[in-house]
């Protein structure tokens, strides 16, 4: 019999050992993102939240290595990203970034289909742009031209972008702002399929509720530093949300689904 100690523990996703960094250094001298330091386990969807400016975008994209850390460590299902080559980065992670655009009159699955670009996989590429789009919802409109879709569409076809990239851990930035409540939800639920499927999933969000009904976990950074993390439910609290954001904030229960809240 294997005892409870002698199991493995499952490599983090994403961890990150002392992470500074930035677009260089603010006015003050001080880096954007200071000695983050966290493990994210697999399975998992992790929210980000905090005040504007705290250095969530950032943090973000140095977890694809858009942005070079000046300090500290980050690790991919184990590998350190500073050996590891763009492509391979890109075969473990999957990015959507904050108000997605596309220029030229390009179709819905030609879009998608770029996610296949890490694997060089052309044959078996229609196939997974199809598949990504049917789970999107989104398979009518995939020989529909990107300039004649709405905002929703286009965000559901970013997302499946995504997930046609096939990776193991999936980073987005803001992906329900600008969408109506619907889309939200559509998006959201979406996300949750991607987790309980075994994907890891980091989402940068400033719906704080958003972030209580539908993410495992939760990430408070303020001032370019973790603040808070752990279970969603232990972490967005008055307490942490009156210190990150200086106002008052209190839970109550939501009538209709009868969870908690957050009341600003």
């Amino acid at each position: 019999m294997v005892s409870e100690h002698s199991k493995a523990v499952p490599c983090p996703s994403i961890e990150t050992v002392g992470l500074c960094g930035g677009y260089g250094e603010s006015s003050d001298g001080k880096d954007v993102i200071r000695s983050i330091t966290i493990g994210l386990e697999p399975g998992s969807f992790t929210a980000i939240i905090g005040p504007n400016g705290s250095g969530k975008s950032t943090f973000l994209k140095h977890l694809i290595r858009e942005l070079k850390a000046k300090e500290g460590r980050i690790f991919l299902c184990g590998n350190d990203i500073s050996s590891m080559k763009q492509r391979d980065v890109a075969r473990l992670i999957a990015f959507e970034g904050q108000n997605s655009t596309c220029s030229g009159d390009f179709t819905v699955a030609q879009i998608v289909a770029l996610g296949r670009y890490a694997h060089g996989d052309e044959r078996t590429s229609s196939r997974k742009v199809m598949d990504a789009l049917e789970k999107v919802g989104i398979a009518h409109l995939s020989d529909k031209s990107v300039t004649r879709i709405s905002g929703g569409e286009f965000q559901l076809a970013m997302l499946a972008r995504a997930i046609c990239q096939d990776t193991d851990i999936l980073v987005l930035d803001e992906p329900i702002n600008n969408l109506d409540p619907k889309h939200q939800r559509v998006l959201m639920d979406l996300l949750v399929g991607l987790y309980k499927e075994g994907k890891t999933v980091v989402c940068v969000l400033h719906d704080i509720n958003a972030a209580l009904r539908y993410c495992t976990h939760c990430a408070i950074v303020k001032d370019g530093r973790l603040f808070a993390y752990g279970k969603a439910m232990d972490v967005i609290t008055t307490e942490n949300l009156c210190n990150v954001y200086g106002i008052e904030a209190r839970m109550v229960e939501d009538p209709v689904s009868g969870c908690s809240i957050v009341v600003f």
